[in-house]
């Protein structure tokens, strides 16, 4: 026994605590996910997401499943704040960790959860409300009798304060779509049946079946796909496979936008993390190289086990994680490959570009086994410039002025990577403005004007989207 003398207890107030756990950062979108994982634990195979209202028109949250459920003491257990040691063994299929998901993800959204569960017929229910912790600072659930249930576990926010829900506003029907896709892209394996000796899962918001989305179009045969290494990490496998996903030229308009994920390809490329089958973070390099136009298509998936959560750094919401050194060097190998094949898929476009019309500024001039560059004399620019003789001089000079040999030696040092422009972004997009307004009194074809720039973009490294580009050739 601990001497009382010397130790003092500082139990946490129910009330400050309790409110202060409702910021700990959890979207709408992640704080569902998180019930899910509770959900799928349980084995549902269906899950039901339905936002109502009452005739007061208080918006109210419920999620449904058909799995195994709760007897009283395992829901007493449940609704209990950290119910669960992060550090005990757990199944190698237990989505979840620190045994807080239920209450924070609910907390971070509503101030009233109320939890039902049935187990061998019997019914338990019962509801934290926040207003009454608030009142009485005690860590109290209300004990509810009177439920119908007829199978599994339903969880019900009221009091939802933290996302502004109406039935009839165009808002909440963008937050439901955001959490369709969020829930697509983190279950799609499961959604998909992709599981080992798990049936199929079904999830449904408000009646509609929320579809799989896989990031890496793996059944396009247009996508590269590596083999699956494995690294070894403590007691742990981790399973790393690397895509590069078709170019736009490879695949409809259709398959396109359905892989391009919000936010455009740029935003995301990267490492896609699955713990458990999971999805725990997308796209993202992990500041092991930065996204750039030329590597848009690049993505890669790495699976790890729930065995080491702690080395990864997987928080609470399981919406972040970062990997441990000898990994991150792991991956600082492996993303090399990647990229090279990344920026190949692309810069062949690019070249495809700029050959396809007359406003490729530099043309090779190749003699037997030698091979100068000269500026082309046919470009809409150069044309204007050459009707001045001083004008034409510099260009002679230029062209023969090439530094072959010093740019020769940059590329073969792997100490140095060249690059093609020096200026700002904002200083690029504003020439490419003042070129496209040049190209334009020059009767060239808008479709010709739309390549020469998607080509300057991608050489450039600028960050671009469809709709941007759409945006600056307006």
């Amino acid at each position: 026994m601990l001497d009382d003398k010397e130790y003092i207890k500082t139990e946490p107030s129910a009330s400050l605590l309790i409110e202060s756990i409702r910021d700990i950062g959890y979207s709408i979108e992640t704080a569902i996910a998180d019930l899910i994982d509770n959900s799928i634990s349980a084995k549902a195979r269906n899950i039901y997401i339905n936002l109502n209202d009452d005739d007061y028109e208080n918006i109210s949250l419920e999620i449904i499943d058909d799995g195994i459920g709760m007897n009283r003491e395992e829901l007493i257990k449940a609704m209990t704040i950290g119910s669960k040691d992060p550090r005990l063994a757990r199944n190698n299929d237990d989505l979840g960790r620190f045994g807080l998901g239920l209450k924070t993800a609910s907390f971070s959204q509503c101030r009233k959860l109320t939890v039902d569960s049935i187990f061998n017929e019997e019914i338990n229910s019962l509801t934290w409300d926040l207003d009454l912790v608030r009142e009485t600072n005690s860590w109290i659930v209300k004990e509810n009798k009177n439920k119908f249930l007829k199978t599994g576990t339903r969880v019900v926010w009221e009091k939802i304060d933290r996302t502004d829900f109406k039935l009839n506003k165009t808002n909440t029907n963008f937050i439901l779509n955001n959490i369709d896709l969020h829930l697509g892209l983190v279950f799609h394996r499961y959604l998909q049946g992709l599981i080992p000796s798990k049936e199929k899962l079904k999830i449904f918001i408000n009646g509609n079946e929320v579809e799989p989305l896989n990031p890496f179009n793996e059944e396009n045969n247009a996508t590269l796909k590596s083999s699956v290494s494995c690294y070894k990490y403590n007691n742990s496998n981790i399973y790393l496979q690397s895509f590069i996903l078709p170019h736009e030229d490879m695949v409809t308009t259709e398959e396109w936008k359905n892989f391009e994920g919000q936010g455009g390809y740029i935003k995301n490329q990267g490492f896609y993390v699955y713990r458990c089958d999971r999805l725990i973070v997308a796209a993202t390099w992990f500041g092991i190289m930065p996204k750039l136009a030329s590597t848009k298509l690049c993505r890669a998936k790495i699976d790890i086990s729930n065995d080491i959560d702690s080395d990864w750094q997987i928080d609470i919401k399981k919406s972040r994680a970062s990997p441990p050194k000898a990994i991150r060097d792991a991956l600082s190998e492996f993303i090399v490959n990647v990229e090279i094949k990344g920026r190949k898929v692309v810069n062949k476009r690019t070249q495809e570009l700029i050959q396809s019309d007359d406003l490729k500024l530099w043309v090779p001039i190749r003699s037997k086994r030698k091979i100068s560059f000269k500026i082309n004399r046919n470009h809409s620019l150069i044309k204007k410039l050459s009707a001045n003789k001083e004008n034409l001089l510099v260009l002679k000079l230029l062209e023969n002025s090439i530094p072959y040999q010093e740019i020769y030696g940059e590329m073969c040092d792997n100490s140095a990577s060249l690059i093609g422009w020096l200026e700002e972004d904002k200083d690029v997009l504003n020439n490419i403005k003042t070129l496209i307004e040049i190209y334009r009194k020059d009767n060239i074809s808008e479709d010709k004007i739309k390549k020469h720039v998607e080509s300057i973009l991608i050489e450039t490294g600028i960050q671009f989207s469809e709709k941007s580009l759409e945006e600056i050739l307006k």
